[in-house]
Formats: structure tokens, sequence, C-alpha cells
């Protein structure tokens, strides 16, 4: 028997908590745990259930902003967050990371999207919307861990990218790829602006880590 994912609540509008409560417990494997309306009464309830994921918005009326955030994953570390959340992700997801959450939505998100996010935090992977990641330069480690490096370069900016994590100079990949140092330069320049690097020696050492998975 499939286990059943159990799920925690926090936002202060009823509505909301309806709202989202309606859709996860019509999602097969999910149920809902906990409604909470106050960060106080979030605190109090998750010492009594055993929650697999929290859904928190950054709004409760006791405690505004990051502090309920905060204040959760340093109570509980091992508690997959995500932020569902009013307030602009430009401004507000890279700091909800940094705190610990291990996702960032706008209240603006639909279902499918909000489901997708639990499935994704469930495994334990970091979850940023299209909208965010089009934000995000690749280098931050936010984005390495969500995001392929596929989907940024080329085919050919990929094969230049693998050798020079390999230490291969411009001139040996140039003979690797049968292509001129002139044009190696301009694939380099081009990966360079890509993952929004900024030196050719932190393009080396990038891609040998990208290489080696540190």
């Amino acid at each position: 028997m499939k286990r059943v994912l159990r799920i925690a609540i926090a936002d202060d509008h009823e509505i909301v908590r309806n709202g989202l409560s309606m859709i996860i417990e019509n999602t097969e494997g999910m149920q809902v745990d906990i409604a909470a309306s106050s960060h106080h009464e979030l605190l109090d309830m998750l010492e009594k259930y055993q929650i697999d994921i929290l859904i928190l918005d950054l709004n409760l009326g006791d405690l505004n902003g990051l502090g309920s955030l905060e204040s959760v994953t340093k109570h509980y570390p091992s508690l997959p967050v995500l932020v569902l959340s009013a307030y602009p992700e430009e401004e507000y997801a890279v700091r909800a990371f940094k705190l610990g959450a291990l996702g960032y939505l706008n209240k603006a998100v639909n279902a499918s999207e909000l489901i997708e996010a639990i499935h994704t935090i469930e495994n334990g992977k970091p979850y940023i919307s299209k909208t965010l990641a089009q934000t995000l330069p690749y280098g931050t480690q936010l984005e390495r861990e969500t995001k392929d490096i596929s989907e940024i370069l080329s085919k050919r900016e990929l094969e230049v990218f693998t050798l020079i994590g390999q230490g291969k100079s411009s001139t040996e990949i140039a003979d690797i790829l049968s292509l001129s140092p002139k044009t190696i330069s301009t694939y380099r320049s081009r990966i360079i602006e890509k993952l929004m690097l900024t030196s050719r020696t932190q393009l080396q050492r990038f891609a040998y880590e990208w290489l080696s998975g540190v």
C-alpha cells in the first residue's frame, strides 16, 4: 500500500486553508493533518503530529515575514517547507531558501504546479517556479541543483564546457573538435554569458566542479 503524504498548512486566511485542503485531499496519496492559522498554533500542532511537508504562508498573524520560517526550520530542520506566499518571488524566494525552505511559490500558482512542487520537495529536491528560475543566475547552488546544464548550453557549447572541465586549453579543444582556436574562444565567451559567470578562471573552476559532481 502506497504511503500517504501527511501535509500541514499554515495560513492566516481561512479561505486559503480551505482551498489548499480541498486541492490536497482530492489528490491521491495526500492528506491534510494540520491547518493552522497562526505560528503559535502551528508549533503546537507540529509537536502532536508527524508531518511530511509543511506549506507555509510568510504572513501569519502572530509572526510576520520570514520569522515563522526561520523558527520552524530551527525547531524542525528535517521538515521540508514549501513557502506559498503573496510576497513577490524575486524579493523573498532566495531569502526563504537561505533560511531553509525547500520550495517557494506565489499564491497565484495553479493547482497542478502546487502538486508538482509538493512531489518535488517530497523527494528532497528544491522546487523553483519557472518564473523564479528566469531571475536566478545559473551559478547559484540553488539553480545548480534544480536545472540541468544541458538546458542552458547548446550541444557544441556543452562539448566545449566539458573539455574545459577536463583542463584542456583552447588550442587542445580546437584540435579535438576540429575547430579554430578563435571559434573556441567565442564559445568560451558565450558559455560565460549564458552561465552568468564573470571570468574565464571562474568558468574553468565551475566546469571542473560540474564535471566532478562537486
